[in-house]
């Protein structure tokens, strides 16, 4: 992160954006959020967790540009990925498996496939090949031209020099919202300098039983601490963070 008394380069602002392919906005989006974390559910599964917000659909549009009149009578998904009156009516995406819901994400590991961080350089996971227009079945939800749906992910993680990472994410979208079903529209986020944030675990478990219970799921546990993640409450509790 720059530091605060710096001033913040363009180069630094366009690391992290995300691009909706041949959309009424087909130029890279800046982010205002990113965060990539992890979880350990009670089930003693393992998932990484995405969230997105991307800033306004129309942010780097002129201050004094004319709204082009655009026509309604087309019914079509196409159309409708490419009317800008539409995409405005909404002003941001937001692409998550954390936003809407603590059970989204995608699974890296368990006790029977023990996850070994220092091999996640180059992996490449494909998830929700069979696309849902259910959330409760998709590994991530989308608010798009309304609540959407999203499949196809295509999700690479490559570790840059810094330790951080650069990660890839394609998709297929279906404006779900506007009554399409099909997933025919594609985003590609790019984002690099992605730092880790973190395993959660349940918040009734203490740190015994979080050290016990993710033994089992890690390959290096030895390489991990865990953090307080609100040190001004009486009750704290904490993240496992990789040293």
């Amino acid at each position: 992160m720059a530091n605060s008394s710096q001033p913040i380069t363009f180069e630094q602002i366009m690391t992290q954006t995300i691009t909706f392919i041949d959309s009424a906005y087909p130029e890279p989006h800046n982010l205002r959020e990113f965060v990539w974390s992890g979880r350990l559910d009670d089930q003693g599964k393992l998932w990484f967790d995405l969230h997105l917000i991307s800033k306004d659909y129309y942010a780097n549009e002129p201050d004094d540009i004319e709204d082009e009149e655009e026509e309604d009578d087309e019914y079509t998904s196409l159309a409708y990925w490419q009317a800008k009156d539409l995409w405005n009516n909404y002003h941001k995406c937001i692409l998550s498996s954390t936003y809407w819901s603590d059970e989204q994400g995608f699974l890296v590991g368990d006790a029977n496939n023990p996850f070994d961080f220092s091999a996640l350089n180059g992996t490449i996971f494909h998830i929700d090949a069979e696309p849902s227009l259910e959330d409760e079945e998709s590994a991530f939800s989308i608010y798009l031209a309304g609540h959407d749906a999203c499949a196809n992910h295509k999700i690479s993680f490559n570790q840059q020099s810094d330790e951080k990472f650069h990660i890839l994410w394609q998709g297929d979208i279906a404006l779900f919202y506007s009554g399409f079903t099909e997933f025919i529209h594609q985003f590609k986020a790019d984002l690099n300098d992605v730092a880790f944030d973190g395993f959660y675990f349940p918040k009734d478990w203490d740190l015994d039983k979080a050290i016990v219970e993710f033994k089992k799921v890690l390959t290096d546990f030895e390489n991990y601490e865990f953090v307080v993640i609100n040190p001004k409450h009486h009750f704290p509790q904490y993240k496992l963070m990789r040293i």
